[in-house]
C-alpha cells in the first residue's frame, strides 16, 4: 500500500512552539480538520541527509518508524523530508499531559512507572534503545483513578541518523541502563520522612499542658503502601539490570565467536 503524500506546509499549521535544542524543534500544530499535532522538525549533517535523500533510503526508513507502536509510546502518525533543506519532519498525536521533570510524584508512582517501564523494554527488546528516557522528554497522564501513566517518545535524530549511517537505531544505548537511571533518580528524589513533633499554637514546650497532649500518629496502613511501593521499584530496578546485563553477555559471546572464526581462517 502505497502511503499518501503529504506536505509539512500545505497539511499542518503551525500553533506553537513547544520546545528547540541543536538537533530538533518541536512544534504544535493543526491538522486541515483542527486536530492538534505534535510536529518535530530535525537537523542532520549533511552526510546524514545526503545517504537519506539517495532513492529509495528515507521511505523504507519512516515506514519502519511508523510501524513501531507501543501503548507506552506517542504514536508516529506521519512524516517527511522538506523539499528545500532535505531536513526530515515527523508528526506525532498530540497528548495533554505533563513532563515527568513537572510532575510531584510518589512512591506509588514510581511503582507504577516501573512496572511500565519493565513491560516497553522487554516489548520493544532493542529498539528500547533508541528511546527518550529524558524526564522532560517524557509524557505523563494522570487518570481519575490516580494512576500515573507514561509516553515515552522515540529520538528520532537519533533514529535517522543512525540509519542514514547503515546502523540499528540506538546503536551504542542501553535502554536497561537509562531506566534503571530514571528509576533511580526518581527514588532519590523523594523526600525523606523525618519524624517531627506537633506544636501546639501558643503553648510553650515546657509547659504541663503538653503532658496530656498526643500528637497524631501517622497510619501504620500508609507506611505499609509506602514501603511495598519501594520494594516494588527496586525489584523493577534489579530486573532492568540483569536484562541489561543479558544484553552485554550475549554481545561478548558473539564478538568472541567471531574472534574464532577469524582465528580459524
Amino acid at each position: 500500500m502505497v502511503r499518501e503524500r503529504t506536505t509539512m506546509e500545505k497539511d499542518y499549521q503551525l500553533d506553537d512552539l513547544v520546545r528547540q535544542n541543536a538537533d530538533w524543534v518541536v512544534y504544535r500544530v493543526l491538522a486541515k480538520d483542527g486536530a492538534p499535532f505534535a510536529l518535530t522538525r530535525l537537523r542532520l549533517e549533511a552526510e546524514d541527509l545526503e545517504a537519506l535523500s539517495e532513492s529509495g533510503v528515507f521511505e523504507p526508513v519512516l515506514q519502519e518508524l511508523l510501524a513501531l507502536n507501543h501503548d507506552y509510546l506517542r504514536p508516529v502518525v506521519d512524516g517527511g523530508m522538506d523539499k528545500v533543506d532535505r531536513y526530515p519532519w515527523v508528526v506525532a498525536s498530540w497528548f495533554d499531559g505533563k513532563p515527568l521533570s513537572a510532575r510531584t510524584i510518589t512512591l506509588r508512582d514510581i511503582k507504577n512507572i516501573g512496572t511500565q517501564l519493565q513491560e516497553m523494554v522487554a516489548d520493544l527488546g532493542t529498539l528500547a534503545d533508541v528511546l527518550c528516557f529524558e524526564a522532560d522528554e517524557i509524557l505523563t497522564i494522570r487518570t481519575p483513578d490516580d494512576f500515573l501513566h507514561i509516553l515515552f517518545t522515540i529520538d528520532y535524530h537519533c533514529w535517522f541518523r543512525d540509519r542514514a549511517r547503515g546502523l540499528p537505531p540506538g546503536t551504542g544505548r542501553d535502554a536497561s541502563v537509562a531506566a534503571r537511571r530514571l528509576l533511580e533518580g526518581l527514588v532519590a528524589s523523594q523526600p525523606k520522612q523525618t519524624p517531627t513533633k506537633t506544636p501546639i499554637p501558643f503553648v510553650e514546650e515546657r509547659s504541663p499542658a503538653l503532658s496530656g497532649y498526643n500528637p497524631p500518629r501517622e497510619h501504620y496502613l500508609g507506611k505499609v503502601i509506602a514501603i511495598l511501593a519501594l520494594l516494588s521499584c527496586l525489584g523493577a530496578i534489579i530486573w532492568i539490570t540483569l536484562v541489561g546485563q543479558e544484553k552485554a553477555d550475549q554481545v561478548e559471546t558473539l564478538d568472541r565467536k567471531i574472534k574464532e572464526q577469524a582465528a580459524g581462517d
